[in-house]
């Protein structure tokens, strides 16, 4: 009961700062750690019913099932730390291997069936130094990428850079609102940032590290202080697009780089000793 009144008191303080989002409980999850290693949840599937999670050097992808608390190893594979995706329905997982051949750092991108666990390659190893070459799409709508930490966008099967802070910014964190009208990007020194699709009418969202949209008018991130080297404090932020702000998490966690499921209402987030939570939200 201690314990529920300290929780009770501590929402009650965050959400006198403004509430933006109505948290309901912050839950450590029964993770098992896999060898020893330090875990990351990495993404959330678009129903909210399993976790994928990496090791902090980003060996491999395990599969955590929220309902039955079981985990699955996917790949043993070296992957990158922003080429994982999951399909809209959940059933497949995208994610790009890193592999060395003479010295050259390579790139593959690559499936899993969740169904019966077959991997598939969908484009073969190459190196990160080639320009982006245009990306087909299926007419659904725009697709974002990054190349040496510019932001390019393709509309159309037509591939142009995006630089609505200048082109000499270094872009990271980017993603389309779920309305696939605006633009979600962080620059590095400056902040986050939201434009429409030509890379107009930009609107500057904060201090707000790894940005992710949780609706069309909501972002959440992470505000974190380091000592140059280690993150020594981080909170779970949101903030809407007209300047509104909660903080979601407090200072008895280190809570960083959040992973919001708006359809299931949960946000996942990791701490940097390899714990992993999930925040329950009610519309």
């Amino acid at each position: 009961m201690k314990k529920l009144i300290i929780i009770s008191f501590m929402f009650s303080m965050l959400a006198a700062q403004g509430q933006v989002l109505n948290v309901t409980s912050i839950e450590r999850l029964n993770v098992n750690k896999h060898e020893g290693q330090i875990g990351q949840a990495v993404a959330i599937s678009p129903q909210g019913d399993y976790l994928l999670l990496s090791t902090d050097t980003k060996q491999g992808l395990v599969k955590w099932d929220f309902e039955t608390g079981q985990s699955s190893v996917l790949t043993t594979e070296s992957i990158t730390s922003s080429g994982v995706s999951i399909s809209e329905d959940g059933s497949q997982v995208n994610y790009e291997e890193v592999s060395y051949k003479n010295r050259r750092r390579l790139q593959a991108e690559k499936t899993i069936n969740l169904a019966n666990g077959k991997k598939k390659t969908v484009s073969k190893a190459k190196s990160q130094r080639q320009a982006p070459a245009a990306i087909k799409t299926s007419g659904d709508g725009p697709v974002l990428t990054h190349h040496h930490l510019k932001l390019y966008i393709t509309r159309d099967g037509v591939t142009r850079q995006l630089a609505p802070n200048g082109e000499d910014e270094r872009y990271i964190w980017s993603s389309l609102s779920p309305d696939g009208s605006k633009v979600l990007y962080y620059v590095s020194g400056q902040g986050a940032f939201v434009c429409d699709l030509d890379g107009n009418h930009v609107t500057s969202m904060g201090d707000i590290t790894a940005p992710e949209w949780w609706n069309d008018n909501t972002i959440v991130g992470m505000h974190e202080m380091d000592d140059e080297y280690t993150v020594i404090a981080s909170s779970i932020v949101a903030r809407t697009l007209d300047g509104a702000e909660q903080t979601l998490t407090g200072d008895d966690v280190i809570a960083t780089y959040p992973l919001p499921c708006r359809q299931a209402g949960k946000i996942a987030f990791s701490t940097p000793s390899g714990d992993i939570y999930v925040i329950e939200v009610r519309d």
